[in-house]
């Protein structure tokens, strides 16, 4: 069987694209390498170590897995990576690499690592729709793990969710584009108006935070608290396993421009995107679920008919063939 091996750096890039391991299982032989928040020895900063899920559910589907970038690369036919960037070890490997390396989108971004990092940790790089192809390097290939909401497209709605970049207790943090984020302080929170939309509906209303380095979980409930509304009833939550289903029983989402809002889209769930809180990426064009009936369709490859997967599969197929 060709052989493929897969790197992992950092779970809450990576999962978009795990649900291809057990179908590549199928068809070739896959070595693991496991590095940065990914590696064992990296100390988790959220609530739920994501990577004991990523275990329980993937590490029966490789051969051998490595925690580390000293691989024998000349085994593999191809290398399949989680990000487009060129840190975490990703450069070392695309220099030492005797196969065609092809790597993932990092998510919604104006850095343009998609276009930039060719022939620096990736030879192609899989992107999420038509709308993102300039070059032949480019990709169209969705999010494999976005399919799996064709599972909950009847579940029964449980909250108002409003998913999180930075909170207005964060203080200035840079775009990387000489600009700063607009945090979520009490201006935004005030806009939003959750307590009217709570006595409206009457669901409680869900807050999702990241999990990143230097979290500090009891300082975003302390300004919470101290901002929101006394009577609102509301929840905050970091690390989830199945973010589709919390996506799926949402009612209404706000979110700050971020892939994980193409979620809700792909639903046909309300879905207000808070402008400046994010970069905003391949998220140019949307202006609501209304003016924006063929957004998915142009953004999200295979988004329509929930069939990421199968698009990735067939570039895959093709790679190794060719």
């Amino acid at each position: 069987m060709p052989s493929i091996l897969f790197v992992t750096t950092q779970y809450r890039v990576g999962e978009r694209i795990y649900p291809i391991i057990p179908k590549l299982s199928e068809l070739y032989s896959l070595d693991l390498v496991k590095l940065y928040q990914m590696d064992p020895s990296y100390e988790w900063p959220g609530d739920n170590d994501l990577r004991n899920n990523f275990n329980r559910q993937y590490l029966q589907y490789f051969d051998n897995t490595y925690n580390n970038i000293d691989v024998d690369y000349s085994k593999y036919d191809l290398i399949i990576t989680d990000d487009n960037r060129t840190y975490n070890g990703l450069a070392e490997i695309y220099q030492r690499r005797k196969c065609l390396l092809l790597a993932c989108s990092h998510g919604v971004s104006d850095h343009g690592y998609e276009i930039h990092n060719v022939g620096k940790s990736y030879d192609g790089c899989f992107v999420f729709g038509q709308k993102e192809v300039k070059h032949d390097h480019q990709i169209p290939a969705g999010i494999p793990a976005n399919d799996i909401l064709s599972n909950y497209l009847n579940v029964e709605k449980k909250h108002i969710l409003v998913i999180i970049n930075y909170l207005g207790h964060e203080g200035q943090i840079s775009t990387g584009n000489g600009t700063v984020f607009k945090l979520f302080d009490k201006d935004v929170f005030d806009r939003i108006d959750l307590l009217s939309l709570q006595a409206q509906s009457g669901y409680p209303v869900v807050i999702k935070m990241k999990s990143r380095v230097g979290l500090d979980v009891q300082k975003d409930k302390e300004y919470l608290n101290s901002i929101l509304p006394n009577e609102l009833n509301y929840s905050i939550i970091y690390d989830v396993e199945d973010d589709n289903k919390l996506i799926a029983e949402s009612l209404r989402v706000f979110s700050a421009p971020s892939t994980l809002a193409l979620k809700p889209i792909q639903l046909g769930i309300p879905t207000t995107l808070i402008p400046g809180t994010g970069q905003t990426g391949i998220f140019y064009d949307y202006e609501g679920m209304i003016t924006n009936e063929h957004f998915i369709e142009d953004t999200l490859e295979g988004g329509k008919d929930f069939n990421s997967t199968q698009c990735f599969l067939n570039y895959i197929e093709r790679c190794i063939n060719e």
